[in-house]
Parts: C-alpha cells; sequence; structure tokens
C-alpha cells in the first residue's frame, strides 16, 4: 500500500514512528527505545513493515508484535481542542481558535500488564487528517435591530401613496410601561400621620382636640345626656375598630387612623399587611339588627333601604395615592364595618369588599401572600406622610 503514511513522535521519553491510513487512522507503530512493532490490525502486517523500511531505510531490524486479539482499533481522538487565554491575557480580536492541550484517559491495566506500559501516553494522529475538510459554515442571518424613531418624522403627516388609497401600517409594538415612583419629601413631626387618633375628624367638630382627658370625658357625659349628638356614637364606634385593629399590628399589620384627604373628608383607618391593604370604614348602628344584601340595607323589620356598597371612593384613592409613590401596583380592598349591632347578616357584596362586626375584623391576620415585608414597609412609609394624600 503506497499510501500509508510514516509519522515521526517523540514527546515523554518515546521516540515512535506511527503508521497511518490515509483517513489518518493509525495501524500500527514502531517504538525506537524497546525494539518493537505493535500491528493493531493482522491484515496491516506487511504492509507497516514495508512502510517503516520505505520511510526510514536505516531502520534496524525491530522485532514485531501484533495488537492482543478482540481488542478492537482505539478510537481516533477528536480534533485537539484549544484553551481560551486566562483572563486579563487575552488578546483582543482572538478568536476561539486558542491552543489547547489533549488529554485523554488512561486504559484500565490488563492482568500481568505493567502499569508504566499502559499509561504510557498515546499520541494523537495528524489533525488534518483526522479532521478532513470542515463544512463551510451556514450563513447567520445578522440580528434586527429595531430603528431608534425620530421625533421629528414622528410627528409629521405620513405622504399619501400615489394611487390615492390609504395603505393599512402594520401596528407599532405597545411600549413596555414601566412606572416611576415620585419622590416624597422628608416625613417630618407635622407631615407624619402615625400619630394620629381614630375619629380625630370628630373630635376636632366635637371641641376635644386640646382639652384633658378628664375634662372631655365629663363634657362628653354631659353632652350624651343632654343632646344625644349621633356624631358622637360615630367616634365611639371608630374607637372600637381602631382598638380592633391594634390588635393586629402583633402579626405584621401596620395601621393609620383618619387620614386626611385634600377635600377634608378622612379615610378612617388603614391596614397595611402581607395579606393586602384594606380601607376601613366604620358604621356605627347602636342597638340595630342589620340585614346587608344586594345593595339594599335593613335595620330591625323595617323596610330594606338603598345601601351602595361597591365602588368605594376611598379604595380608588387610596389606591392612587399609593402607587404614586411605590413601583409596584396596590390593590386597595374596602372594609366596612358594622359597630353597635345586635346581629349582622350578610346576603352578597361585591369583589373586593368585606362586611363584618368589629370583633371579626382579626379574621384579617392569617392573609398573606400579597405583599412582601419589604413592599409592605414601603407602602407604610408612603401612607404615613401626609404630603402623599395631597393631589388624590
Amino acid at each position: 500500500m503506497q499510501d500509508l503514511k510514516v509519522t515521526s513522535w517523540q514527546l515523554f521519553g518515546h521516540d515512535r514512528l506511527y503508521v497511518n491510513l490515509p483517513d489518518g487512522t493509525a495501524i500500527g507503530w514502531a517504538d525506537r527505545g524497546s525494539g518493537t512493532i505493535t500491528v493493531l490490525h493482522p491484515r496491516y502486517r506487511d504492509a507497516v513493515a514495508d512502510a517503516l523500511a520505505r520511510q526510514v531505510p536505516d531502520l534496524p531490524a525491530l522485532v514485531g508484535e501484533d495488537a492482543p486479539a478482540g481488542h478492537p482499533a482505539p478510537p481516533v481522538p477528536p480534533p485537539v481542542p484549544r484553551i481560551l487565554p486566562m483572563r486579563g491575557m487575552r488578546k483582543r480580536g482572538a478568536g476561539p481558535d486558542t491552543a489547547a492541550v489533549w488529554n485523554p484517559a488512561p486504559p484500565e491495566p490488563e492482568s500481568g500488564q505493567d502499569m508504566a506500559a499502559v499509561r504510557k501516553p498515546v499520541p494523537p494522529p495528524d489533525p488534518e487528517r483526522v479532521r478532513g475538510p470542515e463544512p463551510a459554515p451556514e450563513p447567520v442571518a445578522a440580528p434586527q435591530r429595531a430603528p431608534v424613531p425620530d421625533p421629528v418624522a414622528a410627528s409629521a403627516p405620513a405622504p399619501a401613496p400615489a394611487s390615492g388609497v390609504a395603505e393599512a401600517s402594520p401596528p407599532a409594538p405597545e411600549a413596555v410601561r414601566r412606572r416611576r415612583p415620585g419622590v416624597l419629601p422628608a416625613l417630618t413631626p407635622g407631615s407624619d400621620l402615625a400619630s394620629r387618633r381614630p375619629g380625630a375628624g370628630l373630635r376636632e367638630q366635637l371641641g376635644e382636640g386640646g382639652t384633658g382627658a378628664l375634662v372631655r370625658a365629663a363634657t362628653g357625659a354631659l353632652r350624651r345626656h343632654k343632646d344625644g349628638d349621633p356624631r358622637r356614637g360615630a367616634l365611639a364606634g371608630e374607637r372600637r375598630v381602631g382598638a380592633e385593629l391594634k390588635r393586629l399590628t402583633r402579626h405584621g399589620w401596620r395601621v393609620l387612623h383618619s387620614v386626611p384627604l385634600p377635600d377634608g373628608a378622612e379615610i378612617g383607618h388603614l391596614l397595611i399587611g402581607p395579606g393586602g391593604v384594606f380601607a376601613v370604614r366604620t358604621d356605627h348602628r347602636p342597638g340595630a339588627s342589620v340585614r346587608v344584601g344586594d345593595g339594599t340595607l335593613r335595620l330591625d323589620e323595617g323596610d330594606p333601604q338603598p345601601y351602595a356598597l361597591d365602588g368605594s371612593p376611598d379604595a380608588r384613592r387610596a389606591r392612587a395615592a399609593l402607587e404614586a409613590y411605590c413601583a409596584f401596583d396596590v390593590p386597595v380592598q374596602t372594609v366596612l364595618v358594622f359597630t353597635g349591632v345586635t346581629a349582622l347578616e350578610v346576603v352578597a357584596t361585591p369583589d373586593g369588599i368585606r362586611v363584618c362586626r368589629e370583633r371579626q375584623l382579626s379574621a384579617l391576620t392569617p392573609l398573606t401572600g400579597v405583599f412582601t415585608l419589604t413592599q409592605v414597609e414601603r407602602i407604610y412609609d408612603v401612607a404615613r406622610n401626609a404630603e402623599a394624600w395631597l393631589d388624590v
């Protein structure tokens, strides 16, 4: 066979001559140091000897040996990979072809075989013959980049087509909306709503803002006995609800009372916690049996009266104020609390609205999964700042 190729290999103290087929497959080798010839395929025995004698005429007579029977030819090693340079030493413009060392795992020794002979490194065959012709790379389409809109061109009207018929233009992709929360002024003692008590607006209307506790109690008792102002009953209901909501603060909830709005109204209570945000309002009905449902309210045995439950303005305004300064959605639900009632029957309520008695507020305690603790603190920091409620 005239197409065999003999390749000299010297490494790690070994001096060998490898005989390869035209496709790069090794069929034998001669070891100059030990004076042996190893033939991987018996039918190539004479061809290996002729190729070695023809390539190296002065090669001394070597003792030949065949590869053990039953052993297949060793697989052709893969193309020699290359190791990328270390970070900081990589040259600008260097491609993926960077030199590396191919280090195949040594084969397991057979019984009676010398471990040193087994671990002798076998050189890879000629890379050019192993690789063969590389296929032409497939063309890759360059990524298309979205054109940057020109504000001047966008404002100019598009020219009409020559045919006079307007052509339908493809719809523009929707822009991703990202909320950019506003920046609140620094919190001051005058703008901190955390110190407001339940029913602060009613207290001011009843003149209980600056007097002492004993004077307020005596004055309130005399006025209740004298005129029975319904606002005092409403204030008592706000205090009861505030006391029940305070119990929830031991379970990670935050509470604000009497949140003032620009038009003079108030959000009775704002409950903030991992289970959501709730705008709590109080309806004081002392000694009454209340039935709520289908947009009506019936007291005792009286006729049902219209009673709007849905579309609470407190929840809408609270959400607008909080989302203006938070980088996430802050849905707000409504909780309607009846105080002083002897019985409460709830037939049906709209979505996002809860109706209960003051003692039933504790059912909100285990609610979770709406906000993280970090989000709860952010919402509370915004809600307690009176500056956040000036534009709702």
